[in-house]
């Protein structure tokens, strides 16, 4: 291709893993059966100099090690560079447990589901390899359109942080589309991104889906055409759950509709880029942990959840959800007595991903779970005109959340002896509150290096 022309080439392939007997994190139960299709979709675009690929998929989340596995199998099977590929994950929770969370599922996941571990792998692979066959001279738009199926969960009372709607709470009230018309100046793709949890579905099913953005992407179709890949991306959606919780497919389809519709009003009214050099940079912090709880505070506790346990498993009529919590508690504080024993200094892995197109739109991507504030953040300070802000991307492994909210506790910023998050994630410890300035000075330097970054050896 000449030099200066963009080409854009697009894939979608089907991921669902069996109907029957996979865990799902919603209903905290093994599916019974397939709702819809769950997919992953894939846009590379080639500036003539340099490649990327975008890989969304319809799954939890991934762990660090299937981020790599799946990194270096897109790169041997096509030749882009491990760091010029991003993975987002839409974070439905009628999906595979695909993220290392409590134990005694991610285990069975580990050991049961890797023959689907696999195909995934290599069916991602196989379809960004697609993609660069499809590849095609294309113009981008973008647009930003309002809209909003989401609510705050973090809502303050005198009893601390409870996951319930709080309307003051930081929200993303838009979504963000990237328009992508091929050869004949019609639409052959669209990437959009909004944040909110899909639990609209969650645990009022035990049947596999990809809860609104499933319902969304099937109303784009409709009105941009069949043949069109629309690709949800999940923003900072960490502290933001789709709304009703567990209010079925009835109410995912209605949020799916509503998404799906500004999806389509951002497209049409979408303003071209003019621009075409591709450019990307990424960063790698370590984020550090609180120091552990002492071995004598975490015996005692577990020995107290060690007794409920096993009364509540001799109990005549035991709920079995509430004795998988009981079980998988037990084993989440036998993992942090370890980690209290060697009393060693643990930190976390966040990658800061940046693709550009010339000086016009930045797509960042960050892993884990990102609270809204830090998408509103970047929006706020970034030079670039345009931006889409992605979390779920490049791994999953823990809650981002904001320092303000470390104090305040409850499920996501929570820390031992309380039933929280960071201790249901592997590493079982909580971060430190001043991971925020850490984050957003890396923030700052990606955004000024991917814009910068002009006549580089690639």
């Amino acid at each position: 291709m000449k030099k200066g022309k963009l080409q854009a080439g697009v894939s979608e392939v089907k991921i669902t893993p069996p109907a029957v007997g996979t865990f799902l994190i919603g209903p905290v139960e093994s599916s019974t059966g397939v709702h819809d299709e769950l997919f992953a979709r894939v846009l590379v675009l080639d500036d003539g100099k340099k490649r990327i690929a975008i890989v969304t998929m319809d799954i939890c989340g991934l762990d660090f090690t299937l981020v790599e596995e799946m990194r270096t199998e897109i790169e041997r099977k096509t030749g882009i560079p491990n760091n010029r590929i991003m993975l987002n994950c839409s974070h439905t929770h009628n999906a595979p447990l695909t993220i290392p969370w409590y134990v005694s599922e991610w285990m069975k996941f580990e050991e049961e589901m890797g023959e689907w571990r696999d195909k995934l792998i290599n069916s991602v692979a196989v379809s960004v390899k697609i993609a660069i066959s499809n590849l095609q001279e294309a113009k981008l738009s973008f647009g930003r359109e309002p809209v909003q199926i989401g609510f705050n969960r973090r809502l303050y009372t005198k009893d601390g942080i409870v996951m319930k709607p709080n309307h003051k709470g930081a929200v993303m009230p838009w979504v963000d589309v990237l328009r992508i018309d091929g050869n004949d100046n019609k639409p052959i793709a669209v990437l959009f991104s909004h944040a909110a949890h899909p639990v609209i579905v969650h645990g009022a099913s035990t049947l596999i889906s990809a809860d609104y953005p499933g319902y969304a992407i099937s109303t784009i179709k409709k009105s941009l055409g069949r043949d069109v890949v629309a690709m949800f991306a999940q923003g900072c959606g960490g502290n933001v759950n789709g709304k009703p919780l567990q209010g079925g497919f009835k109410k995912a389809e209605e949020a799916g509709t509503i998404l799906g519709n500004a999806v389509v009003k951002a497209a049409r009214k979408s303003q071209l880029l003019t621009e075409s050099n591709l450019r990307s940079f990424s960063l790698e912090l370590q984020l550090p942990f609180q120091s552990p709880p002492t071995p004598k505070e975490c015996e005692k506790v577990l020995k107290i959840k060690e007794d409920e346990y096993e009364k509540a498993r001799v109990k005549k009529g035991a709920n079995e959800k509430s004795l998988w919590y009981a079980h998988n508690i037990v084993l989440v504080l036998r993992d942090l007595l370890k980690i209290a024993k060697k009393g060693e200094k643990k930190t976390l892995k966040f990658e800061i991903q940046a693709f550009a197109i010339g000086n016009e739109l930045c797509i960042t991507g960050m892993t884990h779970e990102m609270f809204a504030e830090y998408q509103l953040w970047i929006n706020e300070v970034s030079s670039f005109k345009r931006n889409m802000v992605f979390g779920y991307t490049n791994g999953c492994e823990s809650y981002i959340p904001c320092e303000k909210d470390f104090a305040l506790g409850g499920y996501e910023a929570g820390s031992f002896p309380t039933s929280c998050a960071p201790l249901a994630y592997h590493n079982r410890l909580t971060l430190e509150p001043r991971i925020e300035k850490q984050i957003k000075a890396g923030l700052a330097q990606v955004l000024h290096k991917v814009r910068k970054r002009v006549n580089v050896k690639w």
